[in-house]
């Protein structure tokens, strides 16, 4: 396939709308190969938001990749479709200069003895069986699921049930309306994609057509940021239906991909790329920001894309930001000071001139974390901020991580596969931000069981290690306790590897607050019942990256009374809204 995107890390690229692609005479497509000749203009130099101008050079050698699936794209007419999983990629050393021609300028004007070139467009794909081997190199690296999607087989319906739990939870202080719940808003087109909700609650769209919406915020006057994938930040205004009445954007930048979260005060809002954090003074009334800083800078380029981020509430001056591992088994990041796969804490108050280099600056709260995605704090970190009682220790903070792929267990040299339920993904307590967190939860040589059966040679019990297991492969990035913070909403994204597949859903885990004041999940480390689910996809064992709904950013809104989920599809990014109904 070739087409127009263009990524700034490891997630699906979106349309690069800044080139023009032309197919020209010569692209030959058939049986057994496939042949393009094309012109693309804009394509060479290019300047990352934050960073120096890069481009290709035409007189020498470059840094190329390719990526294969041996599934086909959904629409091979639309340059924004996408593989459903990569099985490989590679890279290889290109050298441009050979390739140059006295004849080029006239080739590029479709001169080629009389036969006109093919349109100019902005979405071209041309898809045929693809072969590696003209490659110099190739690796086996294994990506995460990419995401695309077909029209929804029928109408939403409300079944199953799950524990109800207490409403919502909020710090930052707001005079913001109580909205009313629409049963619809008018002008969002219907959900993409078959859904259900468990007894007692409702969900609405709130908007579609969306370009990868990921992390989400909710500020002082009730607005919903939205961190859109590959575009930048968007600010959506409620009006007083309770649907959106308008959109801007915000902030520009196609190196955003997930991160964002305000102050308690709601004054500073701080946001995230692959490489570098953002803060920015935040108007609510206005929706406007001014004062780019960049605090923490040199995180690493590759690997897992997102660096979520946390700033707690009992501690507003600390900036929490984790950094997932390079790849399935970043053996590397046994040693800590490589700072890939933890969580770190820096202090917004004395921030160095340039910002806090990642791997070198601030403290661990906890390494040996896969791709802790989903961060929350809980009860006695929030209530400070609230004015409750604020004696009660530890502040806590919690991740929920991303855990390992293609797993096999090998005993005597012989290996067999065990990958479809282990490992378990995994809600780790992190701890006090404030106080250094040196402990190794595990990765990459320690995981979770979620499945003891399949593990022959050893007795195992489920989740050992660790709080509360969710299922494998579930792919949890988003979390939010309610406003009395006894339970913990988590988004599932879904993941490619397991079949049936699981995920795809918003779950929620029942917490409780312990005799000496702290909070703990109700379930037991070694219960497969630990959390419940709310919403999620029809048919959700058949679900793949192109079939089901995607839910990624997840927040409440002012009146504690509204959950917003984003759904980061690439057929449609979406924005949900779920009631207790």
């Amino acid at each position: 396939m070739s087409g127009l995107t263009m990524s700034s890390g490891y997630f699906t690229p979106p349309p690069y709308a800044d080139a023009e692609y032309t197919v020209l005479p010569g692209t030959v497509v058939n049986a057994t190969h496939y042949s393009v000749t094309a012109l693309c203009k804009g394509c060479t130099y290019w300047a990352p938001f934050g960073n120096e101008p890069t481009s290709l050079d035409p007189n020498g050698e470059n840094y190329l990749a390719f990526a294969y699936s041996g599934v086909p794209v959904d629409d091979p007419a639309a340059n924004e479709t996408t593989f459903g999983i990569h099985e490989r990629v590679g890279h290889w050393m290109h050298n441009f200069e050979p390739a140059q021609a006295a004849d080029f300028e006239s080739w590029a004007g479709g001169d080629s003895g009389g036969e006109p070139p093919v349109n100019t467009v902005t979405r071209t794909t041309l898809l045929t069986t693809f072969s590696t081997s003209t490659f110099r190199s190739t690796t086996t690296l294994q990506t995460t699921v990419t995401s695309t999607g077909f029209p929804p087989g029928g109408s939403a319906t409300t079944t199953a049930s799950a524990s109800s739990s207490t409403a919502t939870s909020s710090v930052i202080a707001s005079s913001a309306p109580v909205l009313p719940v629409p049963s619809s808003c008018s002008g969002v087109n219907s959900f993409r994609f078959g859904y259900q909700t468990a007894s007692g609650w409702k969900a609405v769209k709130l908007a579609g057509s969306l370009t990868g919406p990921r992390g989400v915020a909710v500020d002082s006057e009730g607005n919903l940021l939205v961190v859109q994938s590959g575009k930048g930040v968007t600010v959506h205004t409620f009006g007083p239906n309770g649907c959106i009445s308008s959109t801007k954007t915000l902030i520009s930048n196609p190196s955003l991909n997930h991160g964002i979260g305000f102050t308690p005060d709601g004054k500073t809002l701080y946001v995230s790329s692959m490489t570098t954090a953002w803060s920015y003074t935040y108007d609510p009334k206005a929706q406007t920001v001014s004062g780019q800083t960049v605090v923490v800078k040199n995180m690493q380029q590759g690997g897992h894309p997102t660096r979520a981020l946390l700033i707690p509430p009992a501690t507003p001056h600390l900036l929490v930001i984790q950094q997932g591992s390079y790849n399935n088994f970043d053996y590397e990041s046994l040693n800590k000071a490589v700072a890939r796969a933890v969580v770190k804490v820096f202090d917004m108050r004395s921030v160095p001139s340039g910002g806090y280099a990642y791997a070198s600056q601030g403290w661990l709260l906890g390494y040996g974390l896969r791709n802790e995605v989903a961060l929350a704090a809980d009860g006695n970190n929030a209530r400070a901020c609230l004015g409750f009682d604020a004696d009660v220790e530890p502040y806590r903070i919690w991740g929920v991580e991303n855990s390992g792929d293609d797993f096999a267990r090998t005993v005597n040299g012989q290996s067999y596969d065990i990958h479809n339920d282990n490992p378990a993904e995994e809600l780790n307590l992190l701890g006090d931000p404030s106080k250094p967190n040196e402990q190794w939860y595990g990765y990459p040589t320690c995981f979770t069981v979620w499945e003891p059966s399949v593990i022959t040679d050893k007795s195992f019990k489920i989740g050992q290690q660790f709080v509360v297991a969710p299922t494998a492969h579930s792919a949890p990035i988003g979390a939010a306790f309610d406003r009395t913070f006894q339970n913990l909403y988590m988004t599932l994204h879904g993941s490619w590897n397991r079949s049936p597949a699981t995920g795809f859903k918003v779950s929620v885990v029942p917490f409780t607050k312990l005799a000496n004041g702290s909070y703990d999940p109700v379930a037991a480390a070694d219960s497969k019942t630990g959390y419940t689910d709310i919403f999620w996809s029809t048919n959700v064992g058949s679900c793949t990256g192109s079939t089901c709904f995607r839910p990624s950013g997840i927040s409440w809104d002012r009146s504690f009374s509204r959950l917003f989920v984003a759904s980061d599809n690439t057929a449609e990014g979406e924005l949900f809204m779920l009631v207790k109904s």
